[in-house]
């Protein structure tokens, strides 16, 4: 049985990782329905989508950076994106399982994605595109705060080691009493 402590951060963790899931998910979904209206796949007039294939395409254009080389940037977005959600889902089906330590998932969820944000930040410098580059900032920035905090909080443990010990001894005295 959890503390009541260990219950709240257990739960907390597991909201923080879920809540990044979810967005990412998000995130990479409307990439990809950007992507298959890029490829004709789905109509012009398809609301469901991004616009980062056309965003990239204008921010590029300053550098005279080829269509193709748009297509490789955004691919290349949508993959680590989608191993991003990939990792934070596993990272969340571990948190439902209780344990002593942070679960490495966890560990490596944010560790990929991390750097995305700090690559996007980087791009923002090279093509001159200041706008979005405080939003990546804030997202790297928030996705630190919290792998932090999962990590400072108090892990799960099954049970209260100076509690299980005095309930121990306070049987063993009733019993002998």
């Amino acid at each position: 049985m959890l503390s009541d402590a260990a219950a709240i951060n257990q739960r907390l963790k597991l909201v923080l990782v879920t809540g990044w899931a979810l967005w990412i998910t998000v995130v990479f979904t409307t990439n990809v329905l950007d992507a298959l209206q890029e490829l004709k796949v789905l109509p012009q007039g398809w609301k469901a989508h991004s616009g980062n294939f056309d965003y990239i395409d204008a921010v590029t254009a300053r550098y005279s950076v080829p269509d193709w080389m748009d297509a490789i940037l955004f691919g290349g977005a949508i993959a680590w994106e989608g191993a991003i959600a990939f990792l934070l889902w596993r990272a969340v089906a571990d948190l439902l399982r209780p344990r002593a330590t942070v679960s490495p998932a966890v560990s490596t969820a944010f560790l990929v994605s991390l750097p995305l944000w700090l690559a996007f930040a980087v791009a923002d410098e090279l093509f001159i595109d200041f706008q979005p580059e405080a939003t990546h900032l804030r997202i790297f920035i928030a996705q630190a705060v919290t792998l932090l905090l999962i990590w400072l909080l108090p892990p799960a443990a099954l049970s209260q080691p100076a509690n299980a010990e005095a309930q121990r001894e306070a049987e063993v005295a009733e019993s002998e009493g």
